[in-house]
């Protein structure tokens, strides 16, 4: 990535990466994963709803480097997000970065150290996204809803298709119930918020990567995910 597609970058990432060719997602490297420093955990968990261990981070920021790898082929050509010296042109900078796990919910505030956000792809995940007037709070959850045993009189006269219809509305019905905890347990953490938004892989698949970047003082997170055999970036909230 030379200086003057990072500056496109930062300005409108969305019209760079839905320009036409082959560099048209953003890609994380493995190497991002990390524990989360000067966070404290705990654990949501209400009547009727998946127990969720909830770690809040105010300060998570690492060094990156952006990479913009056009291979010829669309699979293989991203922007690269890695905290390693890479091969070839990239960009320095800081970083946001908020990770996952399974029964879990991941929360940063997005402030003033750096310009940058990333987070892990969605993989069946959600993003929830909190306006606060001197912040933004991003949420990375993972909601894994067991099944429901079947009763006796259901073994005997359920069709598949039938059972199939009960445990999604119950997966539905629970995931929902989790995430209104969170979400009320949040807000009454953080008086401040305004407003906010969801974000879900049902919406845009389980290869969704949520991003942001800050100008002039104010964040703007961005989704990138699968459409049409290749990528496309929309604006998600500002």
């Amino acid at each position: 990535m030379n200086p003057q597609q990072y500056r496109q970058f930062l300005a409108d990432p969305a019209a760079l990466l839905n320009s036409l060719g082959n560099v048209r997602q953003i890609r994380l490297e493995s190497n991002m994963t990390r524990e989360i420093p000067n966070s404290v955990s705990r654990t949501v968990q209400n009547p009727g709803a998946v127990p969720l261990h909830y770690q809040y981070s105010a300060a998570r920021v690492t060094p990156v480097t952006l990479r913009y790898d056009d291979t010829g082929i669309s699979a293989t050509s991203a922007v690269w997000i890695s905290r390693n010296q890479p091969n070839g042109i990239y960009q320095r900078d800081r970083a946001y970065y908020l990770q996952w796990a399974p029964d879990c919910a991941y929360a940063v505030d997005l402030g003033f150290d750096a310009q940058l956000f990333f987070t892990a792809e969605l993989t069946g995940c959600g993003i929830m996204v909190f306006k606060a007037p001197s912040k933004t709070i991003v949420v990375h959850h993972n909601v894994q809803v067991p099944p429901v045993p079947q009763t006796f009189m259901q073994w005997v006269f359920e069709s598949a298709a039938a059972r199939q219809r009960r445990e999604a509305a119950h997966v539905s019905d629970v995931r929902t119930q989790t995430l209104l905890n969170l979400a009320q347990d949040i807000v009454a953490s953080h008086p401040g918020i305004t407003g906010g938004t969801l974000l879900s892989a049902q919406q845009y698949g389980d290869r969704a990567r949520v991003f942001g970047i800050k100008r002039g003082g104010q964040w703007r997170l961005y989704v990138n995910y699968p459409s049409g055999g290749n990528y496309r970036t929309d604006l998600l909230y500002q």
